[in-house]
């Protein structure tokens, strides 16, 4: 593959525009999945009338849709070329947070969540191959460091922000802010988007029935996990989704071939890196969902505190994630992933243990401190950093594909890292119900160490690497 990229093409106030508007979608990202469960509880006990279940369905939904159509939408982007799905994408999006912000009822609002994840969808794959695309190959890394930054700058300001206004105003709070958000990502790709039509690559044909097993098959798959803690995880009903999504999504990988036609591209997990990403991917979401879900409980039933409280004490995750992942992603460019997940998982997955065996029903700050530092440093070291490691030496066009095929993989462990949480706490509340949101701390300990052990198994350095220009960036 050629180390140059399309960055060399085009001029330098059109590239930072344009990237700078592919970086919003980390920001869209970020703020969503952070902020969702703040607005939790206040939808529970106001449109859902106190029935937890199905306002779950709130939560739920960005999954459900995300991994149902991450991966056509990596084909599409690799078809049409990413600016021109991101478009797509950001309209779709601000479309469904308007609905969102003025949806009547539960399931209108339920309804209105597909349109805006749908809308995400499509942004993501589109987005990251935008700015990859734009960027030297040796300097990907930390660009893809700079997506993690402005996702974890979204986590930070989301809780303070949503926790606030929910006292003032309602949980509509959180989706009307979204709405100036995606008119401005919209603006900034028609100023320095591409004035040239981009002809759609005909090498790639649309296949009808290989985008209904994708959908259906991942729908299927994720359904039950999600609705774990009310279907019950040996119920008919959780088996028989299983058994249906095994047949689809088996029958979808027995279609799928090298052709440039096939939404999974089979032929990418030949690449170890891009394997290693994968399942990593899926460890991962379980670490950083649970993460989340988990604390938020924790923290308001067993030690009592505010949902303003917690926001505020949360925010140093993303905060530290903030400061430290544009770093990290120079030193991946530099001397290989191992060298920033490694240490990042592993202390992590150490200090959240430290929380789990040394927490009980009185406040401890400074272990808490400890735990949210440790989980920001995992973090940065972990999740922008896996999807530069898929990307490496994979072709360009099929780089809409391969980040689709991880986000994808993200969004099945962020399923199951919810649907843990929930089946272990179930419905415990108070300072009673503290050995139940323990064992929901766990879950995140097991998700960073299962990260960990998977990812001893990285190579000491990138194959593809463009050292000179990734030590310039490190000076």
């Amino acid at each position: 593959m050629s180390s140059k990229s399309e960055a060399e093409t085009k001029p330098d106030k059109q590239i930072r525009g344009l990237v700078f508007a592919a970086l919003l979608a980390g920001f869209i990202g970020g703020w969503d999945a952070s902020s969702s469960f703040f607005i939790f509880p206040d939808i529970k006990e106001s449109i859902a009338n106190g029935d937890g279940a199905n306002a779950s369905w709130v939560l739920s939904t960005p999954n459900i849709v995300g991994a149902a159509l991450l991966l056509q939408s990596g084909r599409l982007t690799d078809k049409y070329g990413p600016e021109r799905l991101y478009r797509f994408g950001v309209f779709f999006y601000t479309c469904g947070v308007v609905l969102c912000t003025v949806a009547p009822t539960l399931w209108t609002l339920v309804g209105a969540r597909v349109i805006s994840s749908s809308g995400q969808a499509v942004m993501g794959p589109a987005a990251i191959a935008v700015v990859l695309r734009n960027t030297p190959v040796g300097n990907r890394s930390e660009a893809v460091g700079r997506w993690g930054f402005y996702t974890a700058v979204a986590g930070a300001l989301s809780p303070i922000a949503i926790s606030q206004l929910i006292d003032t105003f309602s949980w509509r709070a959180l989706f009307a802010l979204q709405i100036p958000l995606g008119l401005f990502v919209v603006y900034l790709l028609y100023a320095y988007g591409s004035k040239q039509v981009i002809k759609a690559d005909s090498s790639v044909t649309l296949r009808p029935f290989d985008a209904f097993l994708t959908v259906a098959g991942l729908t299927a798959l994720i359904l039950p996990i999600v609705k774990a803690e009310s279907w019950g995880w040996s119920s008919a009903r959780t088996i028989a989704f299983f058994v249906i999504s095994f047949i689809l999504i088996g029958a979808l990988l027995k279609r799928s071939d090298s052709s440039s036609s096939s939404p999974l591209q089979l032929q990418l997990f030949s690449n170890k890196g891009f394997l290693l990403s994968s399942v990593m991917s899926i460890t991962a979401g379980v670490a950083f969902y649970a993460h989340w879900l988990g604390m938020i409980l924790f923290l308001t039933e067993v030690w009592e505190y505010s949902l303003v409280k917690a926001g505020l004490l949360l925010t140093i995750m993303p905060g530290t994630m903030s400061l430290l992942s544009i770093y990290a992603g120079k030193i991946a460019d530099r001397y290989g992933e191992r060298w920033v997940m490694i240490p990042g998982i592993l202390v992590y997955t150490a200090l959240y243990g430290l929380f789990w065996v040394l927490c009980g029903t009185s406040e401890n700050l400074l272990l808490l401190i400890l735990a949210l530092l440790g989980s920001g440093v995992g973090m940065a070291g972990v999740w922008p950093t896996l999807t530069s490691l898929g990307a490496q030496g994979i072709e360009e066009n099929l780089i809409g594909s391969a980040t689709a095929i991880i986000h994808t993989f993200q969004r099945i462990g962020g399923a199951f890292g919810i649907a843990i949480v929930l089946a272990v706490v179930g419905e415990a509340s108070g300072v009673g119900s503290f050995n139940a949101h323990r064992d929901g701390v766990l879950v995140i300990a097991v998700g960073g160490l299962t990260t960990f052990l998977c990812s001893v198994f990285l190579s000491s350095r990138n194959s593809v690497r463009n050292s000179k220009s990734a030590a310039r960036s490190l000076g």
